[in-house]
């Protein structure tokens, strides 16, 4: 099948095209400024920004996954422009040239009434897509981890280079972090799963973790003992609110620290019935690559 991919050189967008090239898919990565570098893939020029650039780029395409977000807003991006706006510009390309079906990664927790502007612009996107008349799967995601990720990577660098390790609030906040890998093969799955139409699919591992016990098991899988370092909530939104005020993009904002709060957990009954894909743990997901 001839598929495009926004946001391909993103981490999940590398991931994800080489999956689809081992699935014997013919794939065309979308860009904004740099092409991705891999053998057998068309790369093309085109925005979310800009409805005639994906038109053009979308041309000849039967399927588009469209990854394109934002965890924290820069001076030209927001969550309405890039993530809400930007979807029903993928939707009004996909019209124009004919695509068949639209598969767009979401988040677990989107919701019009979710606390985060993240989570409300991805309902936004997700509204966009289900009212497009397009065959279309949503994928909600919960954490997602792998080689070159920006959630375990960075944990593991500041279990590497300090004496203790940082933890916001509580640390009892619940995720359900899922392996690249088993993300993106359920991901391409759906191309050949005839049945699987017009569907909200949830994307997670198979444990529910608490973020203290997901420390302990990097600390343990790196073989290093760090003790935590607690820093209340209570200290970090105002330092949140100054780091958004000065800086685009913010190393930390207050949308963030209210993820932190909420649960990121959801049912993969779907994901394992109808894409046929059983995730493994955090703990043999971190064992495949780190060492």
């Amino acid at each position: 099948m001839k598929v495009a991919v926004t946001g391909a050189s993103g981490f999940v967008g590398r991931h994800l095209v080489r999956q689809l090239l081992v699935d014997g898919h013919e794939v065309t990565a979308l860009y904004h400024s740099v092409p991705l570098d891999l053998p057998k893939v068309e790369s093309r020029q085109g925005s979310v920004e800009d409805t005639h650039s994906l038109a053009i780029a979308f041309e000849g395409q039967q399927a588009v996954f469209h990854l394109v977000g934002l965890i924290a807003e820069t001076r030209t991006q927001t969550f309405e422009s890039t993530v809400a706006q930007g979807t029903r510009n993928v939707v009004e390309a996909c019209r124009r040239v004919g695509v068949k079906k639209l598969l767009y990664l979401s988040a677990l927790g989107t919701s019009p009434y979710a606390r985060t502007k993240y989570h409300r612009t991805k309902h936004r996107a997700e509204q966009a897509i289900i009212a497009s008349g397009i065959d279309y799967v949503i994928f909600r995601a919960s954490v997602i981890y792998g080689p070159g990720d920006g959630f375990v990577s960075l944990l593991t660098g500041l279990i590497k280079k300090l004496p203790f390790t940082p933890v916001i609030g509580s640390g009892r906040y619940r995720l359900q972090p899922i392996f690249i890998d088993d993300l993106t093969r359920a991901m391409s799955t759906v191309l050949e799963a005839g049945q699987v139409s017009r569907k909200i699919i949830n994307l997670a591992g198979p444990e529910i973790l608490e973020y203290l016990r997901i420390l302990d098991i990097i600390k343990a899988t790196l073989r290093r003992k760090r003790m935590n370092f607690f820093i209340p909530l209570a200290l970090m939104r105002p330092m949140a609110f100054v780091l958004e005020k000065l800086m685009k993009p913010a190393p930390l904002t207050r949308d963030q620290l209210t993820m932190m709060e909420m649960s990121n957990t959801g049912d993969i009954t779907r994901m394992r019935e109808m894409l046929g894909v059983n995730p493994i743990s955090f703990e043999d997901g971190l064992k495949t690559y780190m060492r």
